[in-house]
């Protein structure tokens, strides 16, 4: 599926051979693909999710830790990952005025699509809509000063979303890479996640009510945390999803 500008408003899609047909039924319901719209070329690419919160999971991925010589949290490591920092494909990443040390990751991320609460593994994936590429920026200079992650992660424009959400697939062994300049940076697996997404959903859902829209982010698999600079290009490539591209900025 695709979330996209038609005219004045946003719209959602389903996409077959790089055209747009519209959306018959609810997203967060039951939907199918009604009549041919447009070419997907003739549209503005929007984030494929309207959260009104983004929950994100920090070292969640066992070659990330062995890497940096952690140990694995026996529970899920939770920060707030604030919605003003959405964008969507091809949109600018401005680089924060208060870093000098900016930094990306490839994250696998999960839309909502039911009310989420008190959910039990074994029923998680019931409230899953689909999985988008995501790109989590953060100023690593400012995580310095006072460890406050969602600070460092909270900048306008951090929390790359797209090119679409994808129904459908099994989210625990798709292949993730992680690009600059079209330079491989990250290349793994999501089956190294330590907490898979029925688990995060399960625990984030015990003390805090997930939304249809809401997004939880994974985490980031060995070789995130790269640094970049303006003028670069990033680039997060999920198997089976696509491949979400963002040019670094100056500051606004």
């Amino acid at each position: 599926m695709v979330r996209f500008q038609w005219k004045s408003e946003a719209r959602w899609g389903i996409v077959e051979d790089e055209r747009i047909f519209v959306i018959d039924g609810d997203i967060y319901s039951e939907f199918g693909s009604g009549k041919e719209l447009c070419p997907l070329q003739d549209v503005r690419i929007l984030a494929p999710a309207e959260p009104t919160v983004m929950v994100a999971c920090a070292l969640n991925y066992i070659d990330h830790i062995r890497a940096m010589n952690k140990v694995a949290p026996k529970e899920p490591k939770l920060f707030f990952k604030p919605p003003n920092t959405v964008i969507a494909h091809l949109d600018k990443v401005h680089f924060p005025e208060a870093s000098k040390d900016y930094r990306f990751e490839a994250e696998l991320c999960v839309v909502l699509k039911r009310r989420a609460r008190n959910i039990a593994e074994e029923h998680a994936m019931d409230y899953v809509l689909g999985y988008t590429c995501g790109n989590d920026f953060a100023a690593f200079d400012v995580l310095g000063q006072d460890q406050n992650v969602t600070r460092a992660r909270g900048f306008d424009t951090s929390g790359a979303l797209g090119p679409f959400l994808v129904t459908g697939i099994d989210p625990h062994n798709l292949a993730i890479k992680g690009r600059v300049n079209g330079e491989v940076k990250q290349d793994s697996t999501s089956g190294l996640m330590i907490h898979n997404v029925p688990k995060l959903l399960s625990h984030i859902s015990r003390f805090m009510t997930l939304q249809p829209g809401d997004v939880v982010w994974t985490g980031t698999p060995k070789g995130g945390a790269c640094p970049v600079k303006v003028g670069d290009v990033t680039e997060v490539e999920i198997e089976g999803i696509g491949t979400l591209r963002n040019e670094i900025m100056a500051p606004q």
